[in-house]
């Protein structure tokens, strides 16, 4: 995408035919500034060099003066000014033969190399634009284009080191004179930045990149960077804006959607976040919209968005439609020459007919994938290997070779958190999505041979490969597996309708299987968590918790010991359980009351918790009721007594930084994280059901950053100092769907940057009844530092209170602990 030319025209401004007169040139380059630039620079200009070598003075002459009359249409008009210093130079030599001459060469070599570049063909290029470059240095505008496109020749033969040409053309380039130099500079550097995950800088590069171009007038371009910068809000985590750029990007683009290229790969990003946002039926639309645009620009671009649909009917049902498109895609691709090119697209024609065979043909879809992963293996996309490699682990499992899958899983998991949200949100999410299941049906394999450390080292793969703290398992199939020293370790994992219960002590593992009703579970489930958040009588929530009890802890009970500290590892379903308040109606005791619980997300974390020292250095960081923009969050109330109480609590730690109101921006925040050892925020968090990293804290504005840190930004910061984090806002450690649901959101993004522990909430809670279970928490935490520990002291003092309010457990069972 870095640099190849438009071959579409913008309704209205249809192409001038050959032979056009310098007034019909001029009038066109007025109409369609960028296509008449293109038209002259890589067209005319080389034919008139073609015509000078060959001795044709009446061509050149004919040729010389339909670029003159572009040029000076568009340098009239303000644009980008290349032509015109082309043609003077050009002019200025007209009486030496040898420069004349060399002008000819580097113009000819021009048009070549961008004919190559339009097919894809890297090295030759490559040396065109070497030869261009070579001969143009009469022409300084010249030589910087070829310098900039040798670059992109680069780019696309997968070189290293085109970076510094890029920055090197985008700091030398005359914004003013030529616009349209400096904006593709701009826009190429933008995109390899957006390659290696640095989305606020690519973005930086793309909102330059539009504004020269709007300065050279050039929309097709300008609707191609913000397509681009689109592209970098998802991967920043930032969709709302991120769409709401899609939009303003197909605006732009919309008078060119019979064959732009760069509406095809819009609409493709567009659609792949709608992939990933849970909206399939809608990125079907978008895609039915991209094969048609892609139909009109040429066959290797129509046959990629076929199969790219292909994809996306295969995961929504659409069997008949996803073979349709693959053998429509077939035949495109066989009319292609044989170029590298080609070979790509043959690769995946072989993932996509893989897509559609694996269940009925897995011996086919196996030699497809295994095809597939060799040519992609090598590095050269890799969001195409992630997508065929659990695909893969799914034909090997599928024809009983689980070695070869794991393996596969393995590789998966190696590479899975290097994957951006640039290199294809909807591919990583179908990736996920197949790797789970394919955990899922090894760990059934293992549970039907009675292999319990093995189902349960399969449930781990799939937890610490694809959970959202980015912890990757590194223990083989079969491997050994170890439980928390001094604690006993509990994995629930509800696969279909069979719920799987592991108790781990030291090293040895036993399993309790049952075969449950899963849709009056999920039910129950999520009436007990909505009963306790609207506080519902005792009595009208006392069944649920201990019919959940029955089912999730009494058939494992004599196991767990009297007084042991039990570490939870579930599944995101079983993850929304209230743990600490399910109640033993026999006994007429909460877990809690028997069992300190502290959340893991895998049992390599358990096992091995990064026990923070004291660090008497670190400060302690409170922030609560950001003085937010109401308009940015509307809904939203201000909790003015949060900051009264919130210094109340941090009066017991001796020169705590509390940060209020107008005080607790982005930016200061950011700023006061790097020196504590412990934060708690108390406020309002947004949490988002259909993509967790996209779950914020809402805080104050301060100059263009926004009033919010999204649990996406606080997974890429370096937390590893904080021992403690104390979320007390609603619905910070919420579950979802999927193998470590239970670490969505914010929770899991403190996890992921480092953060030692977090107790945060599942759902929405009381501000009243929270601070009393603040207070505690704090208390008991200053005596033992031990996070797990000091929630349980606050959960039993609120149970031995008073006030009944403070006794039920939607007063202190929706806040949990975890991490280490």
């Amino acid at each position: 995408r870095a640099g190849m030319r438009s071959l579409s025209a913008p309704e209205g401004a249809p192409r001038p035919p050959a032979g056009s007169s310098p007034v019909d040139l001029a009038a066109y380059a007025e109409r369609a500034p960028q296509e008449a630039r293109l038209l002259a620079l890589n067209g005319l200009l080389g034919e008139w060099g073609e015509a000078v070598l060959h001795g044709d003075a009446v061509r050149a002459r004919d040729r010389l003066r339909a670029v003159s009359a572009i040029a000076e249409s568009l340098e009239r008009r303000g644009g980008d000014a290349t032509l015109a210093d082309a043609v003077r130079v050009i002019r200025t030599h007209a009486g030496d033969s040898v420069t004349v001459r060399k002008l000819a060469m580097a113009h000819s070599a021009y048009t070549r190399a961008q004919r190559h570049l339009d097919q894809r063909v890297a090295d030759s290029a490559h040396a065109a634009f070497e030869v261009a470059h070579a001969y143009a240095g009469a022409s300084p505008a010249l030589a910087q284009w070829a310098a900039y496109s040798r670059g992109v020749a680069l780019f696309y033969g997968g070189a290293r080191g085109v970076e510094a040409l890029f920055r090197q053309v985008a700091a030398r380039a005359d914004p003013v004179r030529h616009p349209a130099l400096a904006g593709r500079a701009h826009w190429s550097l933008g995109t390899l930045l957006l390659r290696r995950g640095a989305y606020a800088e690519a973005r930086r590069r793309y909102l330059e990149a539009a504004r020269l171009f709007r300065r050279a007038g050039e929309r097709e371009h300008l609707g191609a960077v913000q397509a681009m910068e689109t592209e970098a809000l998802f991967g920043m985590g930032d969709e709302d804006t991120g769409f709401a750029s899609a939009y303003r990007a197909i605006e732009t683009l919309h008078p060119y959607r019979q064959g732009s290229l760069w509406l095809h790969n819009l609409l493709y990003v567009t659609a792949q976040a709608a992939t990933a946002r849970g909206l399939r039926r809608a990125a079907l639309r978008v895609h039915d919209e991209g094969v048609s645009v892609a139909a009109h620009v040429r066959p290797a671009v129509h046959a990629e968005a076929l199969l790219t649909r292909a994809l996306a009917r295969t995961a929504a049902g659409d069997r008949e439609g996803a073979a349709r498109d693959v053998e429509a895609s077939r035949a495109l691709i066989a009319s292609l020459p044989p170029t590298f090119q080609r070979t790509w697209l043959e690769q995946d024609l072989r993932l996509a007919y893989a897509e559609l065979s694996i269940r009925t043909h897995p011996a086919l879809a196996l030699a497809a994938l295994d095809s597939v992963v060799s040519f992609f293996g090598s590095g050269r996309v890799r969001p195409r290997l992630n997508a065929a490699l659990p695909r893969r682990a799914e034909a090997n499992l599928v024809l009983g070779d689980t070695a070869a899958a794991v393996a596969d899983l393995s590789r998966v998991a190696a590479v899975l958190d290097t994957l951006s949200g640039a290199e294809g949100a909807g591919v990583r999410a179908s990736m996920l999505e197949t790797a789970r299941q394919v955990s899922d049906r090894l760990a059934m394999l293992h549970v039907r041979a009675g292999q319990a450390s093995r189902a349960l080292a399969a449930l781990e793969r799939g937890r610490a490969s694809f959970g959202p703290t980015g912890a990757i398992a590194q223990r083989g199939e079969g491997g050994s597996l170890r439980g928390p020293p001094g604690e006993i370790a509990v994995e629930y994992a509800l696969v279909g309708d069979t719920l799987l219960v592991f108790t781990l002590a030291d090293t040895a593992v036993r399993l309790h299987t049952r075969v449950v009703d899963r849709h009056a579970m999920l039910r129950r489930i999520d009436r007990l968590r909505s009963a306790l958040e609207v506080r519902q009588p005792l009595d009208s929530v006392s069944g649920d918790l201990a019919v959940l009890y029955d089912q999730l802890v009494r058939p494992v009970r004599s196991r767990l010991g009297e007084g042991v500290s039990l570490v939870l590892i579930a599944d995101g379903e079983v993850a929304g359980v209230p743990f600490a308040a399910l109640r033993d109606g026999a006994r007429a005791r909460y877990l809690v009351q028997d069992h300190t619980l502290r959340f893991a997300n895998t049992l390599a974390e358990a096992a091995h918790p990064e026990r923070r020292p004291e660090q008497p250095s670190r400060d302690v960081l409170f922030v609560a009721d950001p003085a937010f923009e109401p308009r940015e969050h509307p809904g939203l109330q201000r909790l003015p007594g949060l900051a009264a109480d919130t210094r109340r609590i941090a009066q017991g730690y001796p020169g705590a930084v509390v940060l209020t109101g107008a005080e607790a921006r982005r930016d200061a925040l950011a700023t006061a994280l790097k020196q504590a050892g412990i934060f708690h925020f108390a406020g309002h968090a947004v949490f988002d059901d259909q993509r967790p990293v996209r779950s914020y804290l809402v805080l104050a504005p301060g100059g263009e950053a926004p009033g919010r840190l999204t649990a996406a930004e606080i997974a890429r910061m370096d937390l590893g100092h904080l021992r403690l984090v104390v979320l007390s806002a609603c619905q910070t450690q919420r579950s979802t769907s999927g193998r470590s649901g239970g670490f969505a959101g914010l929770s899991g993004a403190m996890l992921a940057a480092g953060a030692g522990g977090v107790v945060g909430s599942l759902w929405r809670v009381n501000d009243a009844l929270t601070r009393e279970l603040m207070v505690g928490f704090h208390h008991a935490y200053r005596g033992s530092g031990d996070g797990a520990d000091a929630l349980r002291q606050a959960q039993l003092r609120l149970l031995d209170a008073d006030d009944p309010a403070l006794r039920s457990p939607a007063a202190w069972a929706g806040f949990r602990y975890a991490g280490g």
